[in-house]
């Protein structure tokens, strides 16, 4: 594609990250409007549209309609994440919302492990613009599927009797409601918690979204043939697949809450490191499924960490603002990445980058754990 339309390695690299910008302009709108008219019909709106205008890639013509379709993009498919995680706050309980978020999650990897090589399978076999027509339809289908059967409220719930509705309601007031307050949108959105919990995500993301989009590039800098980008690409997100589930197996028996992210996101740094250091393919493949790992185990615990203690639509704006701001990272990943490969000619740079950010990111969980604790103790005295 890139050859086709005639992109650089820093403009694929602005391309890649512009969807970000679109997701940003319209991620906490879009979680409000969620909260209002309710998540079948809003999430449904989301994957048709998303997918509508996945298959739009296939009319790019150059740089400049590459950069509308992302940025298209984004504004489709904002608010998904922080839709489906504060859909899912609804139903399940502080002891199982990390299970929870987990499995939700885990799919992101395995989608990458299996989409990586068949849109590799389906270039070779049409071309590039075919691939996103195809890879438009199942987004599509789900859409409609989740409208047609997503329940709204626990009330909704067809697969529940009435008793075991009443339990779960009863359940989640006895947890929620007992510290969660009632408070605007706009002064969540000026909550100290709830920034710092956004820079956490942003530092994260930053390479997250940077290794998705330059993973396939560096495997075929390190000599590995086209035909099996997209089968060694799988590897590592096939690692941060178990790793999302392990890591998870083991937080929901400790409540050590600093390690849930910290450690995740070492690991990734040190991926990092060793994948600039080594031009041996079998140790580079180590070092990205370390990265892999780390990012994306880290990513999912970072969702079990306190969250500010608001309700309804204020609780909907804080979980997209993290979400929001975090996801600025996707546009300065991949955007970064490509001005350092552009001007040093190599990766080993902007490895070292990446390995300095996701460090940080996993170092913020002793700001957001401290001003957790300092919020409980402040509620546990006006009580």
């Amino acid at each position: 594609m890139n050859a086709d339309i005639g992109l650089s390695a820093a403009a694929y690299g602005f391309g890649a990250g512009i969807f970000f910008l679109g997701y940003f302009a319209f991620e906490i709108p879009s979680n409000l409007i969620l909260q209002k008219v309710g998540a079948r019909r809003w999430i449904a709106r989301i994957m048709v549209t998303w997918g509508l205008l996945s298959m739009c890639m296939a009319l790019v013509q150059g740089p400049y309609s590459f950069y509308a379709v992302r940025f298209l993009l984004g504004l489709a498919e904002a608010g998904f994440v922080p839709g489906v995680v504060y859909y899912m706050n609804q139903w399940y309980t502080k002891r199982e919302i990390g299970r929870a978020t987990a499995i939700f999650f885990a799919f992101g990897p395995i989608a990458n492990a299996v989409g990586a090589p068949l849109s590799t399978a389906l270039i070779e076999a049409f071309d590039w613009r075919w691939m996103f027509i195809i890879e438009g339809i199942p987004a599509i289908i789900l859409g409609i599927v989740v409208f047609l059967r997503l329940p709204d409220r626990v009330e909704d719930a067809k697969f529940l009797n009435n008793s075991q509705k009443s339990v779960l309601r009863a359940q989640l007031q006895a947890e929620g409601n007992s510290a969660a307050k009632h408070a605007s949108p706009l002064s969540a959105l000026m909550d100290l918690p709830t920034l710092a919990l956004a820079l956490q995500y942003f530092l994260i993301l930053t390479t997250g979204y940077a290794l998705n989009m330059w993973l396939p590039q560096i495997v075929r800098e390190l000599g590995v043939q086209t035909s099996m980008v997209g089968w060694v690409v799988a590897v590592p997100y096939i690692a941060a697949a178990l790793a999302i589930y392990f890591w998870s197996r083991y937080t929901k028996y400790t409540d050590d809450r600093l390690f849930y992210v910290l450690i995740p996101c070492a690991l990734g740094a040190l991926g990092f490191v060793i994948g600039a250091l080594t031009t041996n393919p079998l140790i580079s493949m180590f070092a990205f499924c370390c990265v892999a790992a780390g990012i994306y185990a880290g990513g999912s615990a970072y969702w079990a960490l306190p969250r500010p203690a608001v309700s309804g639509a204020a609780a909907a704006a804080a979980i997209a603002l993290a979400n929001s701001l975090g996801n600025l990272g996707g546009f300065t990943g991949p955007y970064l990445f490509g001005i350092i490969r552009d001007t040093t000619g190599n990766y080993e740079y902007a490895l070292f980058v990446a390995a300095a950010f996701l460090l940080s990111g996993g170092l913020m969980s002793f700001v957001n754990i401290r001003l957790a604790r300092r919020r409980e103790a402040l509620i546990v005295a006006a009580r």
